[in-house]
């Protein structure tokens, strides 16, 4: 299953990983100024009886004058990235031999491929060659991204960018395996449309815990709360009640949670998947 554009709410079993449910939503800020969602995803779930694997990706727009067609770019940038996980992943199906490759090769590959992608689109609408300095074409397209490749006792996680990702247990505090870089300052981000995007690429790997909770945002919501720990408070605060409500219960309120979190805080839209670990009866 792969889905690249989402306002409904997201309620998908995934088996043997878990339920995974989300929601995206235009910021407040668009809103009032009719703009578009600059927030993209997509996601591909697999099982058979060889194997299985969850792909997910998420990209944020950078907005703004000089980023006319980020929303755009953000659209190419997942699914350039779906589609590349999922090469990788048919190509190399000893799971060592997988993650060897993604941690090497893929931010290349993923910033040549996102960069053609950009180029192709730009001729479809202007049914005209390229200009012949890119980078201020791709700099309108600009956008950051973060994905995760899911096995059954691996997970690779790989970003650029601004977007969270947590790994939040049954018992303990939750743990960031992709941290912000510090040499960044305030709203500055890395981004696919820089010249030596790859090189700033973040991964990590780790082996899939099962009682795991593991949430997935674009920074509209995390700067929407106050300080790092009141957004890791609202973190551990999920686990619980998706046990205590159900996953369908709490997917059909987190468009209003994310419209509310914008209008009271960032501002900016905001996409959130969870992947939680208990099923739905009867799955």
């Amino acid at each position: 299953m792969n889905r690249s554009t989402m306002h409904d709410p997201l309620h998908q079993p995934c088996p043997p990983f878990g339920t995974l449910l989300g929601a995206k939503q235009t910021g407040a800020a668009h809103l009032r100024r009719a703009l578009p969602c600059q927030d993209a995803l997509c996601w591909h779930w697999q099982s058979d009886a060889q194997a299985s694997s969850l792909l997910l990706a998420i990209a944020d727009g950078h907005g703004g004058s000089h980023y006319d067609r980020s929303d755009q770019g953000a659209h190419l940038a997942v699914q350039t990235a779906i589609a590349l996980l999922r090469e990788c992943h048919t190509a190399f199906p000893h799971p060592r031999q997988l993650l060897n490759t993604l941690q090497s090769d893929f931010a290349r590959l993923l910033r040549r491929r996102w960069r053609q992608a950009v180029l192709q689109h730009h001729a479809n609408l202007e049914e005209a060659p390229p200009p012949s300095e890119e980078a201020p074409l791709l700099r309108r397209y600009g956008a950051t991204l973060l994905t995760v490749l899911m096995q059954e006792e691996l997970v690779f996680a790989g970003q650029i960018g601004d977007g969270k990702l947590l790994r939040i247990p049954a018992d303990g505090p939750p743990h960031e395996p992709l941290p912000a870089d510090p040499n960044l300052l305030g709203s500055e981000t890395h981004s696919l449309c820089s010249e030596g995007a790859e090189r700033v690429w973040q991964s990590a790997v780790w082996y899939r815990q099962q009682e795991e909770t593991l949430l997935f945002c674009t920074d509209g919501l995390s700067d929407s709360f106050v300080s790092p720990e009141e957004f890791h408070r609202f973190a551990s605060s999920l686990p619980p009640l998706l046990t205590e409500q159900g996953s369908q219960t709490i997917a059909q309120h987190l468009p209003n949670w994310l419209d509310r979190y914008s209008h009271e805080g960032s501002g900016d839209d905001m996409t959130l998947l969870l992947l939680h670990p208990m099923l739905p009866k009867g799955v």
